[in-house]
């Protein structure tokens, strides 16, 4: 079996049987894989934590028939205070899904990693969750080519000002209030909310938690993204179910 090494974050696991476990993740080099972590399972196992999700690890791995085969890891980071926080925990998990649901076998993006890196080390720094997540929304959206526009409508180019526009995932961009007539897929936002987007795709990872948004557009900004998103994918996040029972409870977190 050819050996290699990956450094990676595991996305999610499986157990399987009653000592090992399956592994998904995303790696630097090669992008999403599977392996499986023999005796992982096992008390004292050296590889127990690094099938942790969340964690990231530099791993030697061995290609197999079905599935590949984790053989050592080193623990780079663990993200403890992620995982002590249940609001950081629902949003870090929601990072994971997203990347599991965009990305496919083996197809190596080192800006889409970097970037989830990133978003896991400021929620690791104790960011607001619910910012963390837009960030990497926003980010990732950009890097796929699907980042929302709201330069100008899109039917008649002209800029709009303090008004509502109709944000149309199946176009990509807003349709103007003078326009009218949005496609059955649009949603209603403030043309105001495009100034956050922008602020959130340009910010540098370590000065989010310096950016301040009006509860209304935290909203509205989550709203859209996540009906965006759905479109892309076509299917709804289990992750968001979390996150929306924890906004339920009275947690001080949202998605």
């Amino acid at each position: 079996m050819r050996t290699y090494s990956a450094s990676a974050v595991v996305l999610r696991r499986i157990d399987l049987g009653e000592k090992d476990r399956i592994i998904t993740l995303f790696s630097r080099e090669h992008g999403k894989l599977s392996a499986v972590a023999k005796g992982a399972r096992r008390p004292g196992s050296k590889l127990s934590g690094a099938c942790e999700p969340f964690t990231y690890s530099k791993m030697l791995l061995s290609s197999g028939r079905d599935l590949d085969v984790l053989s050592q890891a080193e623990i780079r980071e663990s993200f403890p205070n992620v995982k002590s926080d249940i609001g950081a925990v629902a949003h870090g998990v929601y990072l994971l899904e997203l990347v599991n649901s965009f990305v496919d076998q083996r197809q190596p993006n080192q800006d889409i990693f970097d970037t989830l890196l990133s978003a896991m080390y400021v929620l690791e720094g104790g960011t607001d969750p619910e910012l963390a997540a837009r960030y990497f929304e926003v980010q990732l959206l950009t890097v796929l080519g699907y980042e929302p526009h709201f330069e100008a409508c899109l039917r008649c180019g002209r800029t709009p000002q303090r008004e509502k526009v109709s944000f149309s995932p199946s176009m990509g961009g807003i349709i103007c209030s003078n326009c009218g007539n949005a496609p059955s897929d649009a949603i209603v936002v403030p043309y105001a909310i495009s100034s956050y987007v922008t602020a959130l795709r340009s910010v540098e990872p370590h000065r989010i938690r310096e950016l301040r948004f009006p509860k209304g557009a935290r909203r509205d900004l989550a709203r859209l993204l996540r009906w965006h998103i759905r479109y892309r994918l076509e299917h709804d996040l289990r992750s968001t179910d979390f996150i929306d029972a924890l906004v339920g409870f009275g947690q001080p977190t949202g998605g």
